[in-house]
């Protein structure tokens, strides 16, 4: 039988998913890695810190994860990934990402049309970022440019974007139902299925504009 073609979601999804499986425990390793970047926010939420405290502990987890997603593409690709790549931060993009999820926060908390703009805009963070992330490790884009892939992208295929929102979502309720145990398998898992998504999208638009 032959193969799909690289472009079927099924199949990116299947190949994210063994890319996790064949590095599985660096993969934990990894996950367990942004996990840890992320105990400074959640102490800071329990406690009931400010809203600027909770606002600036949110960096940690945003620089971890453009680290995490470098090493998710490398497995993703097949390649090796090495937990060297933790360390390959994209700080412009980080900031990006936490300054959006803070202004959500703050505008859910206040109510009212703050609230429905935070709503909105918490969606949009939902639909762009995966892909940002993923398309600035596998391009070697960082910033403004990693978030401007993960644009284009989400408007090339709006429906796989829903779709990848949506195994966000049920990754997190399987990290909600296990009591947070599975938070280090489903987080490199999520982002190594993202990056497959990515590679597949880039290599059709690489192929339309090579026939023009």
């Amino acid at each position: 039988m032959a193969a799909p073609p690289v472009s079927t979601l099924p199949w990116l999804v299947r190949r994210g998913a063994l890319g996790f499986w064949h590095e599985l425990p660096r993969s934990l390793v990894a996950g367990l890695a942004g996990l840890a970047a992320a105990v400074p926010l959640a102490a800071a939420m329990i406690s009931g810190a400010p809203d600027w405290m909770i606002a600036a502990a949110t960096v940690p987890p945003a620089l971890a994860l453009t680290g995490l997603a470098r090493f998710a593409a490398a497995a993703a690709r097949g390649e090796g990934p090495r937990l060297a790549m933790l360390r390959e931060f994209d700080p412009v993009l980080a900031v990006l990402l936490a300054a959006g999820v803070s202004l959500a926060w703050l505008g859910l908390a206040s109510g009212g049309a703050a609230a429905l703009a935070a709503t909105l805009g918490g969606a949009g963070l939902l639909l762009v970022f995966p892909y940002a992330l993923a398309y600035g490790a596998l391009r070697g884009r960082q910033g403004l440019a990693a978030l401007r892939g993960g644009l284009i992208l989400v408007a090339f295929r709006p429906s796989w974007a829903v779709t990848l929102v949506a195994l966000g979502w049920l990754g997190g309720f399987a990290v909600a139902a296990s009591a947070g145990v599975l938070a280090a398998v489903v987080l490199p898992l999520f982002l190594a299925v993202t990056a497959a998504q990515t590679i597949g999208l880039l290599d059709e638009i690489d192929a339309l504009q090579s026939r023009r």
